[in-house]
This record gives structure tokens, C-alpha cells and sequence, in this order.
């Protein structure tokens, strides 16, 4: 029997793979626009951000803004049931076992969270209220209950749900954009 979040996931995962490409890239750019502006990007001078998947909205104009602008860029590798924080390098990334680009480098160059001025944090379902359902394995309810700075999602339409039943460890983002 399939949990509510895994219904979840499979019911938004089916949306965004038929997501009209012209409307996502329609809706991926107001969304841009609303995080350049916004004053939580203004002041950030290191920003950490995923590297997308082929359905999720595309980070690398994200990476690619905060680079020109002349932020420090900080993207996430797993490492056990943990997130290791290293700078963006184009020529420092393989594909993980979730199929995510992640950096290669050696451990000991992981940057602390608290380097981190704003995180954006990825998810697959998101309610008016901040909350998100994730892909499952908890990374960032874990990173999110240790991090204190802002934090902030990008949401695409078919992303939005009402609510869903909430654990303990679900942690709601401070900010979100739709």
C-alpha cells in the first residue's frame, strides 16, 4: 500500500513529465525574474542550489546569475544520510546514484551551512503554507531542521497541493515563490 506522500510524488512526478515545455519555461522565467528581485537574493552573497533534474525547474540559469552577479554558488552532495556542501564547478561533477549531477571533490573541501546565506531548496510538492514533500529521503527535512538562514523554493504550478499529513521531521521552507 502507497503512503499519501508517495502517492504524492508519483500523482506531481506524472504532471511535471507531461508539463507543456512552453508553458514550464513560460512559468520557470517569472519565477527567475521574482528571485533576482526579490530582496533575500539581493543580499545573499553565497547561495546553495541543486542541481536539476530533466523535470524539475532548470537551477542552471540560477547557478548561472548568481556566478555573473558575483555570489559564491554552493551545491549539495549526499554523503551518507547527509548533504555536503562544496562551490559550484562545472568541471567537478558526476552523476550520482540519483541520477543528480554532484560535485567530485574531496570531503574536507565541504563548506559548513552556516557559509550559506540563502538556500533553495528543491522539492516535488509544496502547500500554500511552506511545506513540501520531497523525493523520500529526507535530506534536506534534515538539513532544513539545522539550518537557520533563509531558505526559499521555486514552485511551479503543477507543484501545488492543499496538504498532505505532516511527521515531525517535515519542515516547512521560510519563503516561497509561485
Amino acid at each position: 500500500m502507497l503512503s499519501e506522500k508517495q502517492e504524492i510524488r508519483t500523482y506531481i512526478l506524472q504532471n511535471l513529465n507531461s508539463y507543456k515545455l512552453d508553458d514550464k519555461l513560460k512559468h520557470e522565467t517569472r519565477l527567475y525574474t521574482q528571485l533576482f528581485n526579490c530582496q533575500l537574493w539581493q543580499d545573499a552573497s553565497t547561495v546553495a542550489v541543486t542541481m536539476s533534474m530533466d523535470n524539475e525547474l532548470n537551477t542552471q540559469p540560477i547557478i548561472d546569475m548568481a556566478i555573473n552577479v558575483g555570489k559564491k554558488v554552493f551545491i549539495p552532495r549526499v554523503s551518507k544520510k547527509d548533504l555536503l556542501w562544496f562551490d559550484y564547478s562545472k568541471n567537478r561533477l558526476s552523476k550520482s546514484n540519483f541520477g543528480i549531477l554532484e560535485p567530485n571533490q574531496e570531503e574536507n573541501l565541504a563548506h559548513s551551512l552556516n557559509e550559506i546565506d540563502l538556500m533553495i531548496v528543491p522539492g516535488v510538492a509544496f502547500t500554500p503554507d511552506n511545506y513540501r514533500v520531497g523525493y523520500g529521503a529526507g535530506f534536506f527535512d534534515r538539513v532544513l531542521s539545522e539550518y537557520s538562514k533563509d531558505t526559499i523554493s521555486l514552485v511551479l504550478p503543477p507543484q501545488l497541493i492543499d496538504n498532505f499529513s505532516r511527521n515531525q521531521w517535515d519542515m516547512p521552507v521560510k519563503n516561497m515563490l509561485t
